[in-house]
């Protein structure tokens, strides 16, 4: 299946290495095509590139039967039901494996066995991808953006709720000292250090949480 693939790919690739430099790099960069056509050209770029390491090739012919399902990220989650790492390096040797298959968050070395056991499973197929060839990382960058995108928002979210349960904690223990500030009229300095250190607790925490709040709104507004 991946002989044929790559044979019908063959007649593209030679023409693409025709055109002048500056156009194959507006055609490998994805400029105007969608997602999945973007997915599909690297895909194809990395077949290409991987010609020589056979587990690659049986991979890539795998996910070019759907590129729909293939989703690139920064890093793998624990929750992927169908997940995957690959490493591509031209330049520098490095002690990984080129290729990790994982079934819900299970390690799975072989390729075959992990097809076989993704046939049963739904989903999208979560690749981390690394290399140093510039022309491959051109073409993943834009795959990657909006799922770290995504990921920096959920954690700033997640900051942003922290904050308002800390806040909530330091209004309590402001309202308690001014309490124990009516009562006990002996303590009233030692009181008095911790109200204005919840003050100021409060202050930063306010001035923090704003600051995401207008990133939030900056970065994501469409979100």
């Amino acid at each position: 299946m991946v002989t044929e693939i790559f044979r019908l790919l063959d007649k593209t690739w030679e023409s693409c290495r025709q055109l002048p430099y500056c156009v194959a790099m507006r055609l490998a960069e994805g400029y105007g095509l969608t997602m999945r056509e973007q997915i599909d050209k690297l895909l194809i770029y990395l077949g290409r590139l991987t010609s020589q390491v056979p587990v690659l090739q049986v991979i890539v012919g795998y996910l070019l039967a759907d590129p729909s399902r293939v989703r690139f990220v920064d890093t793998l989650d624990q929750d992927r039901k169908l997940a995957m790492t690959m490493a591509v390096h031209r330049r520098i040797e490095l002690p990984v494996a080129p290729w990790q298959g994982y079934i819900r968050g299970v390690p799975v070395p072989d390729a075959l066995t992990w097809i076989q056991a993704a046939r049963g499973v739904s989903g999208d197929i979560t690749i981390r991808l690394s290399s140093d060839d510039s022309m491959l990382l051109q073409l993943l960058n834009p795959l990657v953006t909006p799922e770290r995108q995504r990921h920096e928002r959920v954690a700033m979210e997640e900051r942003m709720q922290n904050l308002r349960q800390e806040l909530d904690r330091a209004l309590d223990l402001y309202n308690e000292v001014r309490h124990l500030m009516e009562i006990d009229q002996d303590r009233q300095q030692e009181l008095e250090k911790f109200l204005t250190m919840a003050q100021s607790e409060m202050q930063n925490m306010g001035q923090e949480l704003t600051q995401i709040k207008q990133r939030i709104s900056k970065d994501f507004p469409s979100a």
